[in-house]
């Protein structure tokens, strides 16, 4: 990528002034290349998409799709390091306001991407799957595991057959034991993948159950396993892959979950509802209901 930048930048004096603005904002915001599509970033260059296609031309790649894998994979394949020595040099370039800048373009491409309009049959499947399922068995690593106690929170009314293991189990494919062919197992992982959780994809397959995998390419190891492979934008100038967009897509398919609901899935929510009124558990932030006293 560096060498490509240093390339570009050696062009500059004698490219044409649409081309020249379209090279400044890739000089000056190089990680717009990786998190944003050709149509938004040429948009903020003010440019045409045309335009970021005849640049890249110019330097010597075939086309943009090309140019642009190369700034994804410097950012998705770096090393935590290099990707937070990255996010450094942001700064230097653009101050905090490139910093907070790339991170809501990232976060607002992500979410585009992860709901392509190919994938909405993707979901319902999923959503349908896991409606039906006796039991429900949520596997992830690292930060992917915490988005499974998330997802097991907003369907505790909902699914209440979803499990997620405890995080001090020795594998995750104990928590596996017992899975059988009725059950769907949502795993979850993206780059860099988690053996432990394509072991225990191996698993759920070798046994037969329905898999729902959440990851961030077609290309990933869980792709073989799936039955339904669901696709979040997880690019970031952050050093650790954004949960932005599958957080998105786990809210989604409780949402398509509920959608198909019965009245025994409404009477549980409202069942929770009122429980947890009952005990206190929210503050009524009514102005007519709160009385605050100021020490003298």
């Amino acid at each position: 990528m560096e060498k490509t930048l240093e390339k570009l930048a050696a062009t500059l004096p004698e490219l044409p002034p649409h081309l020249r603005r379209a090279a400044r904002r890739i000089l000056d915001h190089p990680h717009e290349v990786a998190v944003l599509s050709m149509r938004t970033l040429a948009a903020k260059a003010q440019v045409n998409p045309p335009t970021m296609l005849r640049l890249v031309r110019r330097i010597g790649f075939a086309d943009y799709e090309t140019f642009r894998g190369l700034f994804r994979n410097a950012v998705a394949g770096g090393r935590f390091r290099d990707k937070a020595a990255s996010l450094q040099e942001m700064h230097n370039r653009a101050g905090k306001a490139g910093v907070v800048g790339g991170m809501v373009d990232a976060a607002n491409e992500n979410i585009a991407r992860s709901f392509p309009e190919s994938d909405a049959e993707a979901l319902a499947k999923a959503a349908q799957l896991l409606r039906k399922a006796p039991q429900i068995h949520v596997i992830g690593a690292g930060a992917l595991h915490w988005m499974g106690m998330y997802l097991q929170y907003l369907s505790r009314a909902v699914l209440p057959q979803l499990r997620v293991p405890r995080a001090n189990f020795n594998s995750l494919t104990e928590a596996l034991v017992g899975v059988d062919k009725a059950d769907v197992v949502l795993v979850t992982s993206v780059a860099p993948y988690s053996v432990q959780v394509l072991k225990a994809a191996e698993l759920a397959r070798a046994r037969g159950a329905r898999i729902v995998a959440i990851t961030d390419s077609r290309g990933s190891p869980l792709a073989e396993h799936s039955e339904v492979l669901l696709i979040a934008g997880t690019d970031s100038p952050q050093f650790y892959p954004s949960m932005v967009g599958i957080v998105a897509l786990l809210e989604t398919l409780i949402a398509l979950v509920i959608s198909k609901g019965d009245p025994a899935m409404l009477t549980r929510i409202a069942e929770i509802d009122r429980l947890r009124r009952t005990e206190g558990g929210y503050i009524d932030f009514r102005p007519r209901r709160l009385s605050y006293h100021l020490p003298k």
